[in-house]
């Protein structure tokens, strides 16, 4: 029986789409064109016909992260296999966690819209940052912990790829982009609620060119 493969271009790409389809995602439900004071506080006011959309764009796009992971484990197995497993691994528990907050984001917008200016309003937002607000904040301590490793395998990788690329990692690019709501706002507003698929994009992109320039030196 013929054994089908999936290659690391292929799993890489499968990654920068899940960033494509869930940034759309979260777009359609965290987007305000005056840009937003807080994470739940953009809830208040985003179209709740338009976040519908983005729900089922993020939900059902967001486990395809987990492909792109398994993309950078094949791409760094070669440099040290434990440190691009602890990758994937991490990379994995990450977007589970993410996945519960994405899915969390529509029905969160539609209970506390309409719980507004009732007595119920106050109960029903400290419940939503009881049970969901901590998963966001385990996110970015995984992103933090990925952004580590990565650096770590770009500085001991044997297969190229220049050391200053360490610097591109998950968690700085995060801090620029959710930052150019201070430095750059009209560009801030569009790409700050999709701050984490954007991070992904160049995330994915930065090692995809990597992969093609790799492969090129080893044809010459």
């Amino acid at each position: 029986m013929s054994r089908i493969t999936i290659s690391t271009k292929t799993l890489l790409i499968i990654g920068l789409l899940a960033a494509v389809f869930v940034g759309i995602g979260e777009f359609l439900l965290h987007f305000l064109p005056g840009g937003s004071k807080g994470e739940i506080s953009m809830l208040y006011d985003v179209p709740l016909a338009r976040a519908s959309k983005g729900h089922f764009f993020a939900v059902y796009a967001a486990p395809f992260y987990f492909a792109g992971y398994y993309g950078l484990l094949r791409f760094f197995k070669s440099s040290n296999e434990f440190l691009a497993t602890l990758l994937f691994i991490l990379g994995v528990l990450s977007f589970a966690y993410g996945s519960v907050y994405v899915s969390s984001r529509y029905f969160a917008a539609e209970v506390l819209q309409r719980s507004m200016n009732t007595p119920d309003f106050e109960f029903y937002l400290a419940s939503y940052e009881k049970h969901y607000q901590s998963t966001v904040w385990a996110l970015r301590m995984l992103i933090l912990s990925v952004s580590v490793v990565y650096a770590t395998l770009v500085v001991k990788n044997k297969i190229g790829m220049k050391k200053w690329l360490a610097v591109f990692n998950p968690i700085v690019l995060l801090i620029l982009i959710i930052s150019s709501l201070a430095w750059a706002k009209p560009i801030g507003v569009y790409i700050a609620p999709i701050a984490m698929n954007a991070t992904h994009f160049v995330f994915f992109g930065i090692i995809l060119f990597q992969l093609h320039q790799t492969r090129t030196k080893s044809t010459l």
